[in-house]
Formats: C-alpha cells, structure tokens, sequence
C-alpha cells in the first residue's frame, strides 16, 4: 500500500509513519516550508509539498496513493479567536475530504473526544454521542466538532472515510508539547493550580496503531479514548512517582478558565504555551468516561499501561527536556507575577 500521511513530521503523525514503514507500506509525507524533516532522519520516504490551505497542492500529493491519513489538522494554539478557528479548521478538512473524494482514496482522520457530547445512557460516551458544535464549551472543542460535522457532509457526498476519535496522546518525542505538557510542567514545578474532572489518555503508540488498522476497518467512526482517568488522581499520582511537589491551590473550573484564558492572552504575543491551557482546562470541564469498545473489537487495540507510558515521557524529558522546562518556569513566574 502507499499511504499518504498529512502531518507526518507531528507527534502522531510521525509514529503513524513509523507503524505504516514496519508493515512494508510505502509512505509518502507532506511537506511546507516549515515543517521540521530532520524529524524524519533517515527514513525511506516520499516527500509531496502540499498544505491544508492548498486543495490542489493535496490532490497532487494524494495522486497514486491507496489512502491518506489526516494526522495533522488544524490545531488551535490559543483559545483567543473562536470564529477565526474555527474558519481555518473546517476550510482545511474540507480540502483534504474533497481531494481525498477526487482521488478516491479512504481518509483516516485524527480527530479527539473533545467531538463527544454528554452519553445518552448518563454513563460512557461512544461513537453514538458526537455532538453538534457548541461555542459556549471553549475554542477547541468547537474547532473538533466543526471539523467532525464537516466530515460527516463529506460522508454524506461520498467520502470514504473513518474519524478516530482519540484521547490524549502521551509518550516521548512531543515536541510541542501537547497533553505532556501538563506532565512537563508538573515536573518543572510551574503548574499554577489544580483542578478535577474526567479526562482520556493513551500511549501515542496506541493511537497509531488505530490509525493503521483503521485502514482496513468498516465503521465510519472509532473511540479511542484509552484509559479514562481522574485528572487530579493522575497528577497526584504521578508527582508521589517521580518525586515532585503537587502542593497547588485547588480552583473551580470557572476560575480555572479565567486564569488560563487570561495567561494564553499574554503568551499568544510571545508564542509561548502557558502550563495550562484554556484547551485542557475546556477539556476537563466537558470530561467524560468513554467506551473504546468497538475499537477494541474491530481494530483490535489494547491499551499500554499508562505507568509504563509516563515513565518512557519522564525519561525522554529529562533526556531533551530541560531547555523545555526553563522556557515553561520562565512562563509560569511571569503568568504569576502578572
């Protein structure tokens, strides 16, 4: 198979590529001016210019290959500019879904459970609970709900296409900085406060796997929530491990996204990322536990165990990390001297 893989140079994206390369696919990548190669080293791959913004560019890159995996969609940094991301984000998945139609290739895509809604049963949430975009819950699970709903109006067109609806992905190599980057700044001793809900996470390994099984599935759609956890119990736990202070004041969510809305504001200028998000402040307010059943059944996952998976993270910060967690120490005294 040659398998095209947008966003491959990303965190997900690049382990996608690696599970792609171990089973014999040729893998093709894209490229922009900005994307980082030195990530891919000396891997055998194809390399196509092409960007979200770019239809044509993808139809080109898309040519010749039997699938293209969507690794890499628009993510809001910042949660300051609702309709402007949501505008960047559903332009995107509309291009790659109708070069993905044109060419006829299947189009796998990495969504999120930020595209879930409350569960009809009151207790997990499945693939069944997608929900309509809601601007009141935060900038990033509209942008993953926007993108969710475009998607399905490609369906409805003709795409052939599955949407992984994944967790929070954890493991070495995230350069920038993502659902780790609350394990980076527990380790750093910049974490500003502390707060409790329900979130998803799993081994990035593991959600690679989904993407590459899911090329061979016949659902439209997959929860691949991994471990569902309490967030203050994973926090805590996870400073008792790796001897740390957790000693932070408890707020409530409302506070919670205040603070972090108010620390991106001042980051955005500077393109620094805050300790803590308004993202997975949002994440945590709308937090749920999901049932990763029918991907456990058709794609055949099975979850790594979360210690192991926090551990190979601890240890390849501590590797490669400290200039990381300086630039974090250095955001976290400005966010409370501000």
């Amino acid at each position: 198979m040659r398998a095209l893989v947008i966003g491959g140079s990303g965190f997900v994206g690049l382990r996608v590529v690696d599970a792609l390369l171990a089973r014999g696919d040729t893998v093709r990548v894209t490229r922009r001016k900005s994307t980082p190669t030195v990530l891919f080293g000396r891997r055998p791959l194809e390399m196509a210019w092409a960007s979200l913004e770019d239809r044509a560019s993808l139809v080109e890159a898309m040519r010749g290959c039997d699938a293209a995996l969507l690794a890499g969609a628009y993510y809001p940094r910042y949660s300051t500019d609702l309709a402007g991301s949501v505008a960047i984000a559903t332009r995107g998945m509309r291009n790659a879904c109708d070069a993905a139609h044109e060419c006829g290739v299947r189009l796998v895509y990495s969504s999120s459970v930020a595209a879930l809604g409350p569960a009809r049963d009151g207790a997990a949430a499945d693939e069944d609970d997608c929900a309509p975009p809601d601007p009141r819950e935060g900038v990033y699970p509209t942008v993953k709900k926007s993108m969710e709903r475009e998607l399905d109006d490609a369906r409805a067109r003709g795409l052939d296409a599955v949407s992984l609806l994944l967790g929070g992905c954890i493991g070495p190599r995230d350069y920038r900085l993502g659902t780790n980057g609350l394990l980076a700044a527990l380790l750093g001793g910049v974490l500003p406060f502390r707060i409790d809900g329900w979130i998803n996470v799993l081994s990035v390994d593991d959600a690679a796997a989904a993407h590459v099984a899911a090329l061979g599935a016949r659902g439209e759609r997959y929860c691949v929530g991994g471990h569902n956890v309490r967030i203050d119990a994973l926090l805590s736990q996870a400073a008792e491990r790796y001897g740390v202070p957790y000693d932070l004041p408890t707020v409530d969510l409302d506070e919670a996204r205040v603070r972090a809305s108010e620390a991106e504001v001042e980051a955005e200028a500077r393109r620094a990322r805050v300790a803590f998000p308004r993202e997975l402040v949002d994440l945590v307010a709308m937090g749920k536990p999901v049932r990763s059943e029918r991907a456990e059944r058709d794609l055949a996952l099975r979850w790594s165990d979360l210690d192991a998976a926090l551990d190979a993270t601890r240890d390849w910060m501590a590797r490669v990390g400290p200039a990381k967690r300086a630039a974090a120490a250095d955001e976290g005294r400005r966010h409370h001297a501000g």
